[in-house]
């Protein structure tokens, strides 16, 4: 028993022994696992260490770059309150254009809270309606505009020849996009330190210069059609069609200064109509007259140097100027209690063709005459209005003699004027003295240096040479 007693006792020992023994062992293992992972964990950081003084100097050179282009982004792009006034800038842009916006839209940012980035996509739709080159004076102002703008897109419908024959002017359909970017920047460039930032900055000099530079919004001014016809509907008329030299944005403000004048004289007329007593509307009544008188003599340059040629502008020099003239005057003559021409036309018609008379454009005169020529005959027995009339027929008769001797070629050749003898003048070749009648009926009356006066249909007029 005792025996047995030992030998279990031994077995346990051993036993005992065993398990102590692995114990130490597992324990053994177990820190050698622990060492060899720290062994990997400390690689792993060494490893990242060295990453990161790698990249650390592109790192600081990308903030650096950052920090100080951050002027320049916030000049080139709009803020915030700027976008809320985008709409007002692009209607105040259709107006001077000549553009007529039907729409103007905002387009959602659909990468928005996609990912984290300073700037922030701001883009709209914009429809509009007007020829080519109102479009481009439109898409010249945006770009132009003191802020990044770009129209990354556009479409046009452009106007159909009958559409253009009936309105006087092309409405071509266009959609376009136009889309900015607000720079909001976080302040993780300014909180970012960098060991000895001025050192580093002056030597990326060149490159923040060169990145300035690329961001310097450079534009192109345009200007004008420049004489091109519409692409999009090609009238065909050439850039030299005009004899007087007149552009087609010229043609074209010449024709709209005609539209405001004769629609401030039909707002004259609406006040005459509505005059509180006599004297007020004989007041308003003149000024009205006036208004119609200039626009009379714009046409009568217009038609006589035809300096409106370009089809479209023609088309509505008819619609909205010589038609609603034409209709205004009717209306004016249907209320007039005189026939033929009033006191206040027959003044203004005086007035207009003294004031070409003195320009020298005789010619104009003349047409101007030929306004009310065939009224005259109507105020027969009207004492003013008859001595009106006799003064407008001599201007027109002095315009007359003036425009003919005007147009009485004279080479001059010299003159000779010797004491005791008669005083001679070579013109065309000959020789004339005081008596001589030239062909077209010239009479020379008196010869003096460089300077010669003749008589031509009962006026004597000079000619200097």
């Amino acid at each position: 028993m005792e025996q047995r007693q030992k030998q279990i006792a031994g077995g346990v020992g051993a036993l005992l022994l065993c398990v102590g023994a692995g114990w130490a062992i597992y324990d053994q293992v177990s820190a050698n696992e622990q060492a060899e992972q720290s062994v990997v964990d400390l690689k792993t950081e060494i490893a990242a260490g060295r990453r990161l003084v790698e990249t650390t100097p592109e790192k600081e050179r990308q903030v650096i770059v950052l920090r100080e282009l951050d002027p320049v982004f916030a000049e080139i792009l709009p803020d915030s309150s700027e976008v809320n006034e985008l709409i007002k800038t692009f209607y105040r842009y259709s107006g001077e254009a000549g553009v007529e916006p039907s729409s103007f839209q905002s387009k959602p940012d659909v990468a928005r809270g996609k990912t984290e980035s300073d700037f922030s996509k701001v883009a709209y739709t914009l429809s509009l309606a007007g020829d080519t080159f109102q479009f481009l004076d439109f898409l010249d102002r945006i770009e132009t505009h003191r802020r990044f703008m770009a129209v990354p897109s556009f479409t046009l419908q452009a106007a159909s020849r009958r559409e253009m024959e009936e309105l006087g002017y092309a409405r071509h359909r266009i959609q376009m996009d136009v889309e900015t970017y607000v720079y909001s920047p976080s302040d993780l460039a300014q909180r970012i330190r960098v060991e000895g930032y001025d050192r580093k900055r002056e030597l990326l000099t060149s490159e923040i210069n060169r990145r300035r530079q690329a961001l310097t919004l450079s534009t192109f001014h345009y200007r004008g059609s420049r004489g091109r016809r519409d692409p999009w509907i090609d009238p065909r008329v050439p850039a030299d069609d005009n004899p007087s030299g007149l552009s087609v944005p010229e043609q074209n403000a010449k024709v709209e200064a005609l539209v405001t004048l004769l629609g401030q004289a039909g707002g004259q007329w609406g006040k005459v109509q509505n005059a509180p007593d006599v004297l007020t509307r004989m007041l308003l009544r003149r000024d009205m007259l006036a208004s119609l008188g200039m626009i009379g003599d714009s046409l009568i340059e217009v038609d006589a140097m035809g300096l409106v040629t370009f089809t479209p502008a023609v088309k509505r020099l008819e619609l909205e100027v010589r038609q609603p003239l034409v209709a205004l005057r009717l209306e004016i003559d249907a209320t007039s209690y005189v026939e033929g021409p009033s006191t206040e036309e027959l003044e203004q018609v005086a007035k207009s063709m003294h004031t070409h008379l003195t320009a020298g454009r005789y010619g104009l005169a003349l047409a101007t005459f030929a306004e009310v020529v065939d009224g005259l005959p109507l105020v027969k027995g009207d004492g003013p209005r008859e001595l009106l009339v006799a003064r407008l027929e001599m201007l027109a008769e002095e315009a007359e003699v003036l425009r003919d001797f005007e147009a009485i070629q004279m080479g001059f050749g010299g003159s000779a004027l010797i004491g005791g003898r008669p005083a001679v003048v070579i013109l065309n070749g000959r020789s004339w003295t005081l008596g001589d009648v030239m062909p077209q009926g010239v009479e020379v009356l008196e010869i003096r240096p460089r300077e010669v006066d003749f008589a031509f249909r009962g006026f004597v007029l000079t000619r200097h040479f």
